[in-house]
């Protein structure tokens, strides 16, 4: 959610070419998660992550707009590996916008990625227009 912005610029990008894109919701963004409490947090982030996974189902690829963060370069958290994982199982390609740089879940995301654009958007809109034709 740090990187909300830039994931509706490219949803924006992607829009203009035709295709249909599903984004975060940005009302998370605004969530003061210390003032609620444990229930209310669980139940919010709960909601959430069933509403992206619902969005996921609806897809045709997953676009992980990884970008730098913590000091590490194509930085994934835990809710996009967990996303990704749900994408792989769906038979979803899992495709990241940036090389993934040194992070404790490396591997398992290499795994189950289709392709890495190396920040070229346009290498998607290619592999989407190729695959609607």
């Amino acid at each position: 959610m740090t990187f909300i912005d830039a994931v509706e610029e490219l949803a924006v990008r992607l829009i203009e070419r035709g295709h249909t894109v599903h984004t975060p919701h940005r009302e998370e963004v605004a969530v003061n998660w210390a003032a609620l409490t444990e229930g209310e947090a669980l139940s919010r982030k709960r909601g959430y992550i069933d509403r992206h996974l619902d969005l996921i189902r609806a897809s045709d690829v997953v676009l992980v707009a990884n970008y730098d963060k913590h000091s590490v370069s194509g930085y994934v958290g835990a809710n996009t590996l967990m996303e990704s994982a749900f994408a792989h199982a769906l038979n979803l390609p899992v495709v990241l916008l940036f090389q993934l740089g040194e992070q404790p879940c490396q591997l398992e995301l290499a795994s189950i990625t289709h392709s890495v654009l190396g920040g070229d958007l346009d290498a998607l809109l290619l592999h989407l227009n190729g695959a609607n034709s």
